[in-house]
């Protein structure tokens, strides 16, 4: 669409000029009318340039502030006046009301007539939006044909520059230059249209819109829903006709297409990879897929030799039960490729898996690094800036063979389901090996009871004050490897009376308390009757 700036740019009518300083010559022109009543706001469209003589407003110009008003609401692109036929000037408040309002009036040249002026404005609109429209299609059909030649995002960009003559930024989701143009030859260009992205366009993302007369403009492209690319345009007001912000746009649509399309085919590979994993995860020391015979194909999936390997297991925490199940594929894929950009800055050999569940990764360390504790902190915080999310992390132990991932993946696994049932958000937790209580917590009850009471028959549960003497007797007595006297200092009685418990303990069980699997099951079916609630 015109707006002023481009009409008065034009040779042709640059004897046209703005009567107010603050007028938005950004205003789109769609048509042009003539009037010369003062009741013309019923009948006339939005974005009319509207012609006038004023011989209505000749001896009364104050009429003109109410005029200004109405046709401001409309809202039309601005008021033309040939001043020279009744008014000679406008009135200084005129002009001080309809720069309150940005409202353009443009003085209309004495050898114009408003009729001629009425035909070829029209004809300039209506020919500039063909040309516009049909250098628009010249622009996609190229972009199309070179996504179809399967080019680059780099090339396409580069083409588009070119085409334009313009500078350009694709920007990815994580505010990083993707692709710049060829006209980015120093740095400090560079960084001077990157502080403007993140310092002032950002924050006013949806307040801003693209106009023509600034240095710089700011296109989503819109690849991804939920997480946009952005395409920066450095020196838009000096675009030349025929192009425009349609060119643009079109070329923003091929662009989408593209990345969309990398985005699959990157996906594509990475499930060839999370399948090479889950078998290695599965890996026996029997199995037939080893590094030795298969250094190749362990290679092409990013597995290096080493004696060092370690699992993480990292999840996106849940902060809401309704989740866009949209939004959250878009949010895995990004998390992978960021994970995978920032890891593999740190050391190349890092792998990052996914194994099925669209909120969870499975990182592998194939090179021991001692201050990984501190950097992944540094990735919960960073992630938190980008996603406004957070991240959890199970940490598995070390391991020396690839036929040992498996287990440590587990170990992650367990480790990072754990914390996460308890409701547990943002931690970092290492695995630890469970104690012989927690191992005994996973048995069913229904299995335990029966082993106690055919282990210690009445003194499992006892309730009299003999039997419970008796069993702690016995307990003390099994702890302390046998000791009489060690047992009778600690229950505070006599030598002879240890003696004489562990006989009836004996008579009790059925069975000689020393012997080393009998040993065994007691001190077992003891811990856990002493552990373990059974009600």
């Amino acid at each position: 669409m015109v707006t002023f700036q481009e009409l008065l740019n034009v040779e042709h009518f640059s004897a046209l000029k703005p009567l107010n300083k603050n007028a938005d010559l950004t205003r789109v022109i769609g048509s042009a009318d003539i009037t010369e009543t003062p009741d013309i706001k019923s009948y006339v469209s939005p974005n009319t340039f509207l012609l006038t003589t004023g011989i209505f407003f000749k001896d009364h110009q104050e009429g003109l502030i109410t005029l200004i008003d109405e046709l401001n609401k409309v809202p039309i692109a601005g008021l033309g006046i040939k001043t020279s036929r009744f008014l000679n000037s406008i009135d200084e408040k005129v002009l001080q009301h309809a720069d309150k309002l940005k409202f353009p009036i443009i003085e209309i040249p004495e050898n114009w007539k408003l009729g001629q002026a009425i035909h070829e404005i029209i004809s300039y609109i209506s020919s500039d939006e063909s040309q516009k429209l049909y250098f628009a299609l010249e622009v996609q059909q190229r972009m199309n044909n070179m996504l179809i030649q399967d080019h680059s995002l780099e090339r396409m960009v580069n083409s588009l520059a070119k085409f334009l003559r313009l500078p350009l930024i694709l920007v990815n989701p994580f505010s990083k230059v993707e692709v710049k143009s060829y006209q980015f030859n120093n740095k400090r260009m560079l960084e001077e249209h990157l502080r403007y992205f993140q310092d002032i366009y950002l924050p006013e993302k949806d307040k801003k819109r693209v106009s023509l007369d600034e240095k710089y403009a700011v296109f989503e492209v819109p690849a991804l829903k939920y997480f946009p690319y952005h395409l920066i345009v450095s020196d838009i007001q000096n675009i030349n006709y025929p192009f425009s912000l349609l060119a643009i746009e079109q070329a923003i649509n091929t662009l989408s297409f593209a990345i969309y399309k990398n985005t699959k085919i990157r996906a594509t590979e990475q499930d060839d990879a999370n399948l090479f994993f889950k078998s290695i995860i599965r890996t026996t020391d029997s199995s037939p897929i080893n590094m030795q015979s298969n250094p190749e194909f362990f290679e092409h999936y990013n597995f290096i030799r080493s004696d060092y390997y370690r699992v993480f297991v990292c999840g996106i925490d849940k902060h809401s039960d309704i989740e866009n199940s949209e939004y959250i594929q878009e949010r895995y894929y990004l998390t992978f490729q960021w994970l995978e950009n920032v890891l593999k800055s740190l050391d190349e050999s890092i792998s990052i898996f996914g194994f099925g569940e669209l909120n969870k990764f499975a990182i592998l360390f194939q090179k021991k690094h001692e201050y990984y504790i501190p950097y992944l902190k540094y990735l919960q915080q960073e992630y938190k800036r980008f996603f406004k999310e957070s991240l959890s992390f199970g940490i598995g132990n070390e391991v020396t063979e690839i036929s040992q991932i498996g287990s440590a993946f587990l170990e992650a696994l367990e480790t990072y389901n754990t914390h996460y049932s308890e409701g547990k958000m943002e931690f970092l937790e290492k695995y630890r090996t469970r104690n012989l209580e927690e191992l005994m917590q996973l048995l069913p009850f229904d299995k335990l009871r029966p082993f106690v009471n055919y282990t210690l028959g009445d003194l499992a549960f006892p309730t009299n004050t003999k039997d419970k003497e008796l069993k702690n007797t016995l307990k003390v007595y099994m702890e302390n490897q046998f000791d009489i006297t060690k047992t009778s200092n600690l229950i505070y009685v006599h030598r002879n009376t240890v003696k004489y418990r562990i006989n009836k303990c004996e008579e009790i069980l059925n069975t000689d308390i020393t012997d080393p699997k009998k040993s065994l099951d007691i001190r077992l079916a003891l811990f856990i009757s002493e552990t373990i609630s059974f009600e």
